[in-house]
């Protein structure tokens, strides 16, 4: 049983069974046992996932409702699946996120193949009548996933927040944006050194003279399915511009026609210093969204209005940059999450607000939405 929990908590392959190293370990630890075989330990998983099972299945009938998360994404070996992650609460009041499946997709990811195969999943598990909501991007394929089973769709919010950052950044799209022209050029920088061990080493040797009593860091890249890798990257490069400089200026290790490639210039340092403080919030923002062990429904729509009306709001000594940056996340912020359509008062998010005590006032939003959702809820209470 113990083996079988090391194996599946750290993902390791049933093989570890047949390891030298392992039978040398359990040898030195505890010399009379015997260490089952790949067989056995694979009958042994097959039980463990089946009382797992059975265990979840129980917590599922004693729930209500449930909410479901669903994604499609691809393999190191290129081949697609649908995942099927459950959302509920508990009789102890615990929320609870199972993975119910994980569905190998051979036909073409149309919406009805999506629905069907959520709903099948659903059957199994016998919940089917219990969900209320399917939680999901934004993709044309899936929008409709759940309509299509009597369900509620929710576009993730943070995937919304994700849409309204990088279209201001420009990166979504070939673009001339500065802000876009600045990532591929900390990028390219960045790659040079994830590239070559050499430049890697003098980094952590200029790091280590420059900055005695601190570890030496590595740079971070930035991934364009991320939007706040990008402030990861420029938050690391501006913390080791020097030493990073130091390294380029260094013919040993860069050659001239590289370095001239590979230098930022003095407009991207300073862009990427004052887009700091405006990425910081929305970092925060989307880590919040993104919570797993706790309920962030309630939590939308509150942080999206301290975003707009504090963060965001463009100050006398902003730069024409980052003023039409803050402009733009801020437009699209309003425009995707409808902060001010009175339609917005029946979603699903606004409930979960209005049900929170530490949200119900709603103060900070926009007094017509806030007036005509105090109008709806009280008519129907």
């Amino acid at each position: 049983m113990a083996i079988g929990k090391l194996i599946v908590g750290n993902m390791l392959p049933i093989s570890i069974v047949e390891s030298e190293s392992m039978r040398e370990l359990l040898a030195l630890l505890e010399p009379g046992y015997q260490l089952p075989c790949r067989q056995t330990m694979s009958d042994r998983l097959d039980r463990q996932k089946a009382a797992v099972a059975d265990k979840v299945t129980e917590e599922l009938a004693a729930v209500p409702h449930i909410s479901i998360t669903t994604d499609i994404w691809t393999s190191v070996s290129n081949e697609a699946y649908l995942s099927f992650t459950a959302s509920y609460i508990d009789p102890t009041w615990k929320l609870k996120t199972p993975t119910l499946a994980a569905l190998f997709l051979e036909e073409r990811h149309t919406q009805a193949v999506i629905a069907d195969s959520l709903r099948d999943v659903a059957c199994q598990w016998n919940v089917n009548d219990k969900v209320v909501a399917c939680v999901h991007d934004g993709a044309a394929n899936i929008r409709d996933a759940g309509g299509r089973n009597n369900w509620s769709d929710v576009h993730c919010s943070a995937h919304k927040l994700q849409l309204c950052i990088t279209s201001a950044m420009g990166v979504d799209k070939v673009t001339n944006n500065t802000i876009a022209k600045c990532i591929g050029a900390a990028s390219r920088l960045v790659g040079h050194f994830a590239h070559s061990p050499m430049a890697v080493g003098e980094l952590k040797k200029r790091q280590a003279s420059m900055f005695p009593d601190s570890q030496p860091k590595k740079l971070v890249q930035h991934c364009k399915t991320r939007w706040n890798s990008a402030f990861d990257m420029f938050e690391r490069l501006v913390e080791l511009r020097w030493p990073v400089c130091a390294v380029l200026s260094d013919r040993t290790v860069v050659k001239p026609a590289d370095a001239k490639t590979l230098e930022l210039k003095e407009d991207h340092w300073q862009l990427m210093s004052d887009l700091l403080p405006v990425l910081q919030p929305l970092q925060i923002a989307t880590s919040v969204l993104s919570a797993e062990k706790e309920p962030t429904a309630p939590k939308v729509y509150p942080v999206l209005w301290g975003l707009v009306d504090d963060h965001l709001a463009v100050n006398a000594n902003d730069s024409s940059t980052v003023s039409a940056f803050k402009d733009a996340v801020s437009q699209s912020i309003k425009q995707r999450f409808g902060m001010t359509d009175l339609d917005t008062a029946r979603s699903p998010l606004i409930v979960a607000s209005v049900l929170d005590p530490g949200f119900k006032e709603l103060s900070g939003w926009s007094v017509r939405l806030s007036n005509h959702i105090f109008y709806l809820y009280r008519r129907t209470s």
